[in-house]
């Protein structure tokens, strides 16, 4: 795998979290998601363990795409973390650094500091 595409699939990965930890983050401050929610009558809720909260239609259409993006990013970030660390170690095999392996790095260091190869 070249370095771009190592970066980059790291890159992908940070997003999923983040995106994973803006819908928890959402979910908290707006009292719950709109998958455990429900609608009728031109009223909507957003649910979180049994607790109904009132929001428009706005917040209630968000809050269920923001879940359903989650429920495509959080499988793709463990795909890609199993790649990354694959990945990883091929590279550690190889006495290729990883981006920000550190024990590649201290394997480095120690070759130079002791004048090995």
């Amino acid at each position: 795998m070249s370095d771009f595409a190592f970066r980059f699939l790291k890159a992908i990965g940070v997003l999923c979290v983040l995106n994973f930890v803006a819908f928890v983050v959402g979910a908290i401050a707006l009292g719950g998601d709109a998958i455990s929610g429900r609608s009728g009558g031109g009223h909507y809720y957003l649910a979180s363990h049994g607790k109904l909260t009132e929001v428009s239609a706005a917040v209630f259409t968000y809050s269920r795409w923001h879940i359903l993006s989650v429920f495509v990013t959080h499988p793709l970030a463990m795909i890609i973390g199993y790649v990354l660390n694959r990945e990883n170690k091929a590279r550690l095999a190889r006495g290729q650094a990883g981006s920000g392996s550190v024990a590649a790095s201290r394997q480095s260091r120690d070759r130079e500091y002791w004048g090995g190869t």
